[in-house]
């Protein structure tokens, strides 16, 4: 296919999906009020059943979950409210395989079957991250949270994230009546949030809905704080039973502090609590390596830098590296316009268009800058669902998506485990070393230099950091999803994909570095349904992708700059094209009148990917999934899940990996020491438990409590420092009428010692202690 006319039809596909923003149509993502789909008397605002209304995120038509031949966990509006989730790292709570780890303590994206996952909402895709880090995320507009295990399917496209995906369904307006509700929540550590939420019908075809939330915290740890706005709208139109329009826009301010955790992380800190004291005696001036049996040892960093061991102390839970006035910055905006057009009892249009801005940045003194400056993406995607014969439908469509970005990172002079936390953390700072910034000075000097627009600030290049980058991208993309049903208990689910995929990208700190590549990623499915009893389904499928995970880039762009063998910088088809595969096995079962949902899953899935600076592995995942939810009535409901994942990669994987720098004695000093067998999974707990009761009194009381548990897992890549089993509590009780609720919510109720893993690269240097024992009170007036 010709590149140019792609690109040309790409564009038109796009600018005529964005007029869909003054009016077009729009598919029913996940309908509020379905009553044909309500379980016994419990309304479907505090209805946790998985069954309960259609569900689409998986092949884009809305179908029941038991057909649906995929693990999948939806999350209602109570369920959210009943764990108070603020963080994508609480889906654990809810969810078998979705232990994420701290990223910095903001991630954006949740970690699935030990990977990365994507973010979509209302059916597209809206996550830009290259290694799940990013803003807060704002619950407010959430109505429900479907979790899909397992990569995207032949409808949304292959992305660089194919452990799964999380779907946030947005508030819809009302047509009933007018209605709100406005809330004030408190808390210790100077937790304070509010929101309001109003929505109401101006005509019989015309409703809207509108929710403001802000927050103005100090937070559980030294030093924190998170300030943030965020305003959301929809409007849906409905001129006839032919035609809808949902339109829904969000913008979100956030300030916050990141949390790298406690550095020099060792057994005995996570064992006892004791921490390595230590200072630097050279200023990171740059000295030949120490003999290690002297007390001077050489950590990591550039320079190299020579530490004086100091004993070992307490440390309390709540410090970590960070010096005052540290912080990040974010901007965000999405709007979309979601269109449904049934052009007749058995077609449906469906035109969905997601508008995306990002704007951040972080500074950490110890050191590490990150700026995204801006990410812009624009997807249209339109789709004809047909309907023929009794069971048999295909939704064909096509897609085009544009994607610009700006990013500039700076993390290679970064002697964070330098620091000794137990002193004045104002000194907390690498410009004092006499080579920062390095960039062309001497033999430890980088490429790089200032970011335009952001005086004193300053990033290393793409060929240094793997993530600086100024890229572009195009996509168009044809699709098909098919459903036959062969009989009465067999049904046979196909689909397949194609991106036409162009990028371009340039190092900003390179002369003549941009490059331009084209490649077509195929994204193929095919699953078999077995149904030999009323509410009980058996499935098999098959998931089959080609992604870009070996070139992602900073902001959610494109890297994958290198050089050859004679030096000329290159982009290699190879980063582009990483191959993941997919089988899973399942029954689901729905009995008790709907009253009870149990679904089961085992999987075996493998992928390449490409690490900063690292070689291309490929890692394996096998697993066994079980959830179950019960919600007899109004008063009662409960959720099981667990997970057991075993998953490992080939241990001369292990290209680069932080130096932690506890004196030789400690045996957890090493860097990257196994160079062959099969090397576990860094920060993935093997087995994952939760489960979540509430139960509401007539008298208007009630209460919930909630429980996680895992096992071990390792800090680091290495596996010399490991994180034991842990487990949490959460409860809540609660007072309410018809118009008013007041929630008490206590967080860590048992004071658990945890810990939580960083990302891998930073495993020797890194760990975060999880917050202690916090309570939250809410009031909430319905009006």
């Amino acid at each position: 296919m010709n590149r140019t006319y792609l690109k040309h039809l790409s564009l038109a596909a796009l600018v005529a999906g964005s007029a869909s923003f003054l009016g077009a149509q729009a598919e029913e993502e996940e309908p509020i009020e379905m009553e044909s789909f309500e379980v016994s008397d419990v309304p479907i605002e505090e209805n946790i059943m998985p069954t309960s209304r259609p569900f689409n995120s998986v092949f884009g038509v809305g179908d029941n979950i038991l057909n649906t031949p995929r693990s999948v966990t939806v999350i209602s509006r109570e369920q959210l409210t009943a764990i108070a989730i603020t963080d994508v790292r609480d889906f654990a709570k809810l969810t078998s395989s979705s232990f994420t780890r701290s990223n910095f303590g903001a991630p954006a994206n949740p970690d699935i079957r030990g990977q990365y996952a994507d973010v979509f909402l209302n059916g597209m895709r809206a996550g830009t991250t290259s290694n799940g880090n990013g803003m807060p995320v704002d619950f407010n507009w959430v109505e429900s949270v479907n979790i899909v295990k397992g990569p995207a399917t032949a409808v949304q496209g292959a992305s660089a994230y194919v452990g799964g995906f999380i779907d946030y369904v947005s508030k819809r307006p009302f047509f009933d009546a007018a209605k709100g509700e406005t809330w004030v929540t408190i808390g210790t550590d100077e937790i304070f949030r509010m929101g309001v939420d109003y929505g109401a019908p101006i005509s019989d075809t015309l409703a809207y809905r509108i929710s403001y939330s802000g927050e103005d915290s100090d937070g559980w740890y030294d030093d924190s704080y998170r300030k943030s706005h965020a305003l959301y709208g929809a409007l849906t139109y409905r001129p006839s039973d032919d035609y809808e329009l949902f339109l829904n826009a969000q913008g979100f301010y956030a300030e916050y502090t990141e949390n790298f955790g406690i550095n020099r992380p060792t057994n005995n800190l996570i064992q006892n609590g004791l921490y390595r004291t230590g200072v630097n005696m050279n200023q990171g001036a740059g000295v030949p390596n120490s003999d290690p049996q002297n007390s001077a040892y050489v950590t990591s960093g550039f320079p190299s830098n020579v530490m004086d061991w100091g004993p070992e102390v307490y440390i309390n839970r709540r410090n970590r590296l960070l010096k005052p006035g540290d912080n990040s910055i974010g901007r965000s905006f999405k709007a979309q316009a979601v269109q449904t057009f049934k052009g007749n009892p058995d077609l449906t249009i469906v035109n969905n268009t997601l508008f995306t801005y990002l704007r951040r940045e972080t500074y950490s003194s110890y050191y590490y800058s990150e700026i995204v400056d801006p990410t812009i993406t624009l997807e249209s995607r339109l789709e004809f669902i047909k309907n023929w014969g009794e069971g048999n439908t295909f939704n064909a469509g096509v897609a085009a998506r544009y994607m610009s970005n700006k990013a500039y990172n700076d993390f290679y002079f970064e002697p964070a485990a330098v620091w000794d936390l137990t002193r004045d953390h104002n000194f907390i700072d690498v410009t004092n070393s006499v080579n920062f910034p390095g960039y062309g000075q001497g033999a430890f000097g980088f490429d790089g230099g200032p970011v335009p627009g952001y005086p004193g600030r300053v990033a290393s290049a793409q060929l240094e950091n793997g993530d600086t980058n100024e890229s572009h991208a195009w996509s168009g993309s044809p699709f098909i999803q098919s459903f036959f049903k062969l009989s009465d208990t067999v049904r046979v689910i196909a689909g397949g994909r194609l991106d036409f995929l162009d990028v371009t990208t340039e190092d900003p700190f390179t002369a003549d570095s941009e490059r331009s590549i084209s490649v077509t990623l195929p994204n193929v499915n095919a699953s078999i349904i077995f149904e030999p009893i009323p509410d009980y389904t058996f499935y098999l499928t098959g998931n089959y992708s080609e992604n870009t995970s070996g070139a992602t880039g900073n902001g959610g762009g494109f890297a994958g700059l290198t050089r050859d063998g004679s030096g000329e910088i290159v982009l290699q088809k190879s980063d582009f094209t990483q191959p993941s595969e997919l089988i899973e096995a399942g029954v689901k079962r729905s009995m008790m009148d709907n009253t009870l949902f149990l679904g089961a899953a085992v999987y075996h899935q493998t992928r390449q990917n490409k690490p900063i600076n690292s070689p291309v592995a490929t890692y394996t995942y096998n697993g066994f999934e079980l959830e179950a939810n019960y919600q007899p009535n109004k008063k009662f409901f409960a959720t099981v899940s667990m997970g057991y994942i075993h998953a490992w990669v080939p241990g001369q994987f292990l290209g680069f990996e932080a130096l932690n720098v506890s004196p030789p004695a400690a045996p957890e000093v090493q860097r990257n020491s196994v160079t062959s067998g099969k090397v576990k999974i860094q920060g993935l707990p093997s087995f994952q438990f939760n489960a979540l009761v509430s139960y509401k009194w007539d008298n208007g009381w009630g209460m919930t409590v909630n429980g996680t548990f895992h096992n071990e897992m390792n800090n680091n890549w290495a596996g010399t420092l490991v994180i034991p089993s842990q487990f949490e509590f959460d409860t809540s009780i609660y007072y309410g009428t018809d118009t008013w609720e007041a929630r008490l919510s206590v967080l860590n109720f048992t004071d658990e010692q945890n810990w939580s893993p960083p990302n891998g690269t930073y495993g020797n240097e890194s760990i975060v202690a999880e917050e202690g024992t916090r309570a939250e009170l809410t009031f909430k007036y319905k009006f």
